[in-house]
């Protein structure tokens, strides 16, 4: 364990957390991914929005929203990191909530799969669209962003699998053991959720997903 780090036992199952990290000074690359997910949601989040953050973090993607006249709520299992609910979302009860938008960026593979497939089932019930990131199981080994005159930026990586999860805190990863993005995405279909946009950036799966007549309310 880390010099603060906590856990939590829910159900036989060990839930491990730290705040040291938003403490510190971010990489370039966690602030590449704070702007993709405000790009996800670019045009689809709204002033005058009710969103759900799950996961706060260092607040910084919470804070932005509500500088755009959003509303947000943030849940979070660690008090230190001030959310305004502080709770497991294994076993929180969603039931009361009726929302625009539920934000889960790097959230998911902290629980175990079967778990999350459950809690997808209950948000497609509170909320219209959800927004999410995922990790792919991979090892990086080149990463060029290329600019050409006239065209898009776009990216060329080469990459391949871990074969392993060696991040401690990770229950699962998109492309390691049965998890795949079509058993992903197979699951959002059986939770309730639509993939209306999905793009892979810095070795993370976004989503943006929209609750579907047989999930909502």
């Amino acid at each position: 364990m880390g010099r603060n780090e906590k856990r939590e036992v829910v159900d036989g199952v060990t839930y491990s957390y730290s705040s040291d990290w938003i403490h510190r000074l971010e990489s370039a690359e966690h602030w590449r991914l704070y702007h993709k997910q405000a790009e996800v949601m670019q045009g689809h989040v709204k002033a005058g929005d009710r969103a759900l953050e799950i996961g706060v973090g260092s607040g910084f993607t919470a804070n932005y929203l509500r500088s755009k006249g959003v509303t947000v709520t943030t849940t979070d299992i660690d008090a230190d990191k001030n959310p305004d609910i502080v709770a497991n979302i294994v076993t929180y009860d969603f039931g009361p909530l009726n929302l625009d938008h539920v934000l889960a960026f790097e959230v998911f593979e902290h629980i175990p799969y079967d778990r999350f497939e459950v809690v997808l089932g209950r948000l497609s019930r509170v909320c219209r669209h959800l927004y999410l990131s995922v990790p792919a199981n991979e090892r990086v080994w080149l990463r060029l962003n290329v600019k050409v005159p006239r065209l898009e930026p776009f990216t060329i990586e080469v990459a391949r699998p871990r074969g392993s999860i060696p991040e401690g805190h990770h229950f699962w990863e998109v492309g390691y053991g049965p998890t795949t993005l079509k058993s992903l995405k197979a699951s959002f279909e059986a939770a309730g959720f639509r993939v209306e946009h999905h793009e892979k950036f810095l070795s993370r799966h976004f989503f943006r997903l929209g609750a579907t007549s047989s999930g909502r309310r």
